[in-house]
């Protein structure tokens, strides 16, 4: 999602947000001359044309939001060129080499990857549960680095950049123990 897709987001929830307020005051019936006066500044020029404008805005930008996903489909593989055609490797079975490679890393309890296509091949973003009392920036470092080699070296895939997240840290003594 862009960065302009986000703030029509931000201003259309805000607008839903203030035109359901306004429909809930008209709904429980606060004071009619409020509700009058609201009526007549959104139904008499020049308010009516503010009224248009703006519902046709929101409109638009509705219907960019509804139709969103369909504009915008990114094939869930890569192609890679063989000598006889086509290799379609899927981003699932990416995901599978790199959460078998990342749950081998020493100090790992949970390991999770989601893959993109990049420039020039493709993005791992990786979630991480670590163990406790282990150094977070080498083990990021390791993750990085196995993953990355073992994904090229099984699937023929460019992996151009590695994000390692550390959501947090392990409490089970089991795990540790076990470690």
């Amino acid at each position: 999602m862009s960065v302009l897709d986000r703030i029509l987001l931000v201003v259309f929830s805000l607008a839903v947000l203030c035109a359901a307020v306004v429909l809930i005051a008209f709904g429980v019936g606060v004071s009619p001359e409020w509700q009058n006066v609201v009526y007549l500044t959104l139904t008499t020029y020049p308010g009516n044309i503010y009224t248009v404008v703006l519902s046709i805005v929101f409109a638009l930008i509705a219907i960019r939001f509804l139709f969103y996903r369909l504009a915008r489909h990114e094939p869930e593989y890569v192609v890679i060129p063989g000598p006889s055609g086509q290799i379609r490797i899927s981003f699932d079975t990416i995901r599978q080499l790199a959460n078998r490679t990342g749950r081998e890393i020493r100090g790992v309890q949970e390991f999770d990857s989601r893959v993109r296509h990049g420039q020039n091949g493709i993005l791992l973003a990786v979630r991480v549960r670590a163990l406790p009392d282990m150094d977070l920036s080498a083990m990021g470092s390791d993750i990085q680095t196995a993953v990355k080699d073992y994904v090229e070296r099984n699937s023929g895939v460019l992996v151009e950049r590695i994000t390692v997240n550390i959501v947090e840290l392990a409490s089970s003594p089991q795990k540790v123990q076990r470690a």
